[in-house]
């Protein structure tokens, strides 16, 4: 096994020369080296699963819309007389008890009486 110069001893981090107290990896010790292509390969292959939605970033299955299980369901609207809800009657005659309500008259201005 050859033997190694203590001057090639390289650590596998170094500060970076940005003027930043960051660490980067360092090219000339194989392991920083190795870190660097690794670090590269990992992002080309998530950049590719991103574009090509695969992997974890595949959007879930789109299952289609089913009724409920509950085939003949109950509102609280259906619970009574189906006949007391029909259409009102046709006839405008009003009763002996209707009042005017807010002074108003049916054209829409002002009663003489409420404007006293």
């Amino acid at each position: 096994m050859p033997q190694r110069d203590e001057d090639d001893d390289e650590p596998v981090f170094k500060k970076s020369q940005w003027g930043t107290n960051r660490y980067v990896y360092n090219a000339n010790n194989p392991i920083g080296l190795a870190l660097i292509i690794i670090s590269c390969v990992v992002f080309v292959v998530f950049m590719y699963l991103i574009q090509a939605r695969k992997g974890p970033f595949e959007p879930p299955k789109q299952t289609p819309w089913s009724p409920s299980i509950n085939e003949n369901p109950t509102y609280p609207w259906d619970e009574h007389d189906e006949h007391e809800h029909d259409t009102p009657p046709t006839d405008a005659t009003p009763s002996a008890y209707a009042t005017p309500s807010a002074g108003l008259t049916p054209s829409g201005g002002e009663s003489p009486s409420a404007a006293r």
